[in-house]
Formats: C-alpha cells, sequence, structure tokens
C-alpha cells in the first residue's frame, strides 16, 4: 500500500511539472481608460512620480509603505523607491519617454521576491479626450511561479 501512494504522488508531482513547462513563460496585464482632460494633464499624472505615488493601486495597497522619490522625480532617471510590509521593496524607474505620447518604465521587485518586469503607458488624444493604455509584464519562472500566471490579472 504504501509503495502505491508513493507511486501515486511521484506520479502527481511529474504530472504537475509537465503541465508547467506547457505553461505561458510570461505574463503581461493591460487595461485603457477614456479620460475626459487634456492629454498634458493626464501625462504629467503619470511621468512627474511626485504625482503618481499619490494616485497608484500600488501606494493604495500599503498606506503605511515608505516611499522615496529621486530628486528628479519627472522624466527618464527618476525613479521611486518603496519599502513595506505589504507590497514588499523595490523600485520603479522611467526609461524611455515620448512627451505627450508614451512612458516605458522598468519595475525591479527586491523583497520578498526578486523579479524586474516593465511596462508602459500610451496616451492618445481623441476628440476632447484621451484614451490611456497601460500594461505590466514579465517572465515567470519554472515550474511555481507558471502556476501563479492564472492569478496576476487579478492581482
Amino acid at each position: 500500500m504504501l509503495k502505491k501512494i508513493i507511486l501515486f504522488i511521484v506520479a502527481l508531482i511529474v504530472l504537475l511539472l509537465i503541465i508547467a513547462a506547457l505553461l505561458p513563460a510570461e505574463y503581461r496585464v493591460e487595461r485603457s481608460i477614456t479620460i475626459n482632460a487634456p492629454v498634458e494633464k493626464v501625462f504629467e499624472q503619470v511621468v512627474d512620480l511626485n504625482n503618481y505615488v499619490k494616485w497608484n493601486p500600488w501606494s493604495d495597497q500599503d498606506p503605511e509603505a515608505k516611499s522615496k522619490i529621486s530628486e528628479n522625480s519627472r522624466g527618464v532617471g527618476s525613479v521611486w523607491l518603496w519599502d513595506g510590509a505589504v507590497i514588499g521593496k523595490g523600485e520603479l524607474s522611467i526609461v524611455k519617454l515620448d512627451e505627450g505620447r508614451s512612458i516605458e518604465t522598468r519595475v525591479e521587485f527586491f523583497e520578498p521576491m526578486a523579479r524586474t518586469s516593465s511596462g508602459f503607458w500610451k496616451f492618445e488624444g481623441i476628440n476632447n479626450s484621451i484614451n490611456v493604455r497601460w500594461a505590466f509584464k514579465g517572465s515567470l519562472s519554472y515550474p511555481v511561479e507558471r502556476y501563479m500566471g492564472f492569478f496576476i490579472d487579478d492581482m
């Protein structure tokens, strides 16, 4: 009986590893919204990290987290560092910028798990409004994180 139980457990582990190998190795989360405001005003809320930390959902998850923004808070090279009990420790930096049109970011998580991801913002004027599209992407390690990929969109 013990032999059958051990064989079942081994078979289950092998099956889970095979399934993990077939799951995507990368994730991507994307959202968009149309805002009734001038592009300059909306763009400034993202490109200046002093504004960004006031409204972004990551900050809301851990209001007690320590936050530090580089002296140059706007544009390429600006950095936001955070350290919190809930959101862990990491940094977001602006790596590329097309004024009024797009922003590319790099996000590095240090704790609780080390990982690097990238993101972008696209701003497109539509009549008197602006469509803002945001995406975040990164890799998923084998095997456990591949299963976590099912939940990233909800996170």
